[in-house]
């Protein structure tokens, strides 16, 4: 069922469990979160970036066209209106007002506005503008400040965020998630990532809004553990997963050689990243809804 998932993060941070929000980039990946929620009864959020190019004539590497966008978000919709555990629809990382409202055109039931890498204060301005929009829609906003590290596996790029600039981020925009840099990168790592416990919980402490940790892919159970303890409630997950499908794929392709078939591989590499977000499920300790 589609829901909005903003109660369900509420819960999580009285309760002090995850949930974890996955990323997909195409029908097999959706299918994938899909079936893992199933597996664990547990409420799921499928995140869709925001790399819509509205005059591409088709969909290439980092750019997909408005026809490609239309009928993911329409299976996407379709997908998590049959499941019998709540889902919620989630842009990811858009950083324009009119990519907010799309993604709300096309189903989303939460839109991230990230102007993290602009100044405080235009940050609070448009995060501003997003949510006075959404408060009549059923529809919850996310925001960072900081910023997340990029995507080479190094904190490069990272700004920790602060507790005082939680408080004043929040007080001037009530925003519903705040995403947080808190040592976790985008992408794969390349060394050990420096998690800042103390820090998310101070951060906690600062805000009564669920935090977010962008970068989630790639920790140990024990790390995860230890975030969502200290008041990680978001956790976004991508990269490994979708490495995840990938080894499947090569294995059937590997084993059959030129008698491969892409059913067989897609087949695997669904089944694979299923069971591996199901695995990450229990980690993030988030509650059944059986």
């Amino acid at each position: 069922m589609i829901v909005n998932i903003k109660d369900i993060l509420i819960d999580a941070r009285k309760n002090n469990y995850g949930v974890g929000a996955f990323n997909v980039s195409d029908y097999s990946t959706v299918e994938a979160v899909c079936l893992a929620a199933e597996k664990t009864g547990c409420p799921v959020m499928i995140q869709i970036g925001d790399w819509i190019a509205p005059n591409a004539a088709e969909t290439v590497m980092g750019a997909m066209s408005m026809f490609d966008y239309k009928n993911l978000m329409s299976f996407i919709k379709y997908r998590a209106e049959v499941s019998p555990i709540p889902i919620g629809i989630h842009l990811d990382h858009c950083n324009t007002y009119e990519g907010c409202l799309r993604g709300i055109q096309h189903g989303a039931t939460s839109v991230m506005i990230d102007v993290s890498m602009e100044s405080f204060e235009d940050n609070i301005a448009l995060t501003k503008k997003v949510v006075e929009a959404c408060k009549e829609l059923d529809v919850s906003v996310e925001a960072e400040i900081g910023h997340v590290g990029g995507h080479f596996g190094t904190t490069e790029g990272a700004a920790y965020t602060t507790p005082e600039s939680a408080k004043e981020f929040f007080a001037q925009t009530g925003v519903d998630f705040l995403a947080v840099a808190i040592g976790t990168v985008h992408g794969e790592y390349t060394s050990e990532p420096q998690l800042q416990y103390d820090l998310i919980a101070e951060l906690r402490d600062a805000i009564p809004s669920p935090l977010v940790m962008h970068g989630g892919s790639g920790l140990s159970p024990e790390q995860y553990g230890r975030c969502v303890e200290n008041g990680i409630t978001k956790i976004n997950f991508a990269t490994y997963a979708w490495r995840e499908a990938a080894r499947a794929a090569k294995e059937v392709g590997n084993a059959d050689g030129d008698k491969a078939i892409y059913p067989a591989m897609n087949g695997a590499a669904i089944q694979a990243m299923a069971d591996y977000l199901a695995k990450h499920i229990e980690y993030f300790k988030t509650k059944s809804v059986k």
